[in-house]
């Protein structure tokens, strides 16, 4: 058997999953959160979700939710200047490629998302849990960035969602 590798259930309402309070540490910048106040943010979080919130009450199925479609456009640019020398005909070529051009005509266009936690809950109790037990597993809400998960996605900052250039110069000798 594989690991965490079972079909989440995605509960219905609150009388299906129990939290316990999370005290204020040093992963939560100092701030602890009541069982009751991550119920709320984590029914809030399965609304925000477009796939989640059809699954209410039901397993969430295999591969069933990705990342946010992402469309890239890729440009090139290339001008040839012709010239005889020494009675051969030569080229100098020079070329610019803009990847991502979309983003360079709109800051919000060619944006890759990212998950911001790849759990959602953390199972609080699992040494007492065991399939077919009377112990009800308790949980966390999970953490991003010292705070409990409250959206699926972010947008990823990086050279992957900025356009770039690439500027090229080219001597083809004579044909």
């Amino acid at each position: 058997a594989v690991n965490g590798n079972d079909l989440i259930y995605v509960p219905k309402d609150a009388s299906e999953i129990t939290f316990v309070d999370r005290p204020a540490g040093t992963n939560t910048n100092g701030v602890a959160y009541t069982a009751a106040q991550q119920s709320d943010m984590f029914f809030k979080y399965i609304e925000q979700d477009e796939y989640l919130k059809k699954r209410k009450g039901t397993y969430a199925e295999r591969n069933g939710a990705t990342l946010p479609w992402r469309n890239q456009i890729d440009v090139k640019f290339i001008q040839d200047i012709f010239t005889n020398f020494m009675g051969t005909r030569n080229t100098l070529q020079f070329s610019v490629d803009i990847f991502n051009f979309a983003n360079l005509l709109n800051s919000e266009w060619g944006v890759t998302q990212t998950t911001n936690a790849a759990s959602i809950l953390d199972l609080t109790n699992a040494a007492s849990v065991s399939p077919g037990g009377t112990t009800r597993p308790t949980y966390r809400l999970a953490l991003d960035r010292g705070k409990p998960v409250t959206e699926s996605f972010r947008d990823n900052l990086s050279t992957g969602s900025t356009y770039f250039m690439q500027f090229g110069l080219r001597y083809i000798f004579g044909n």
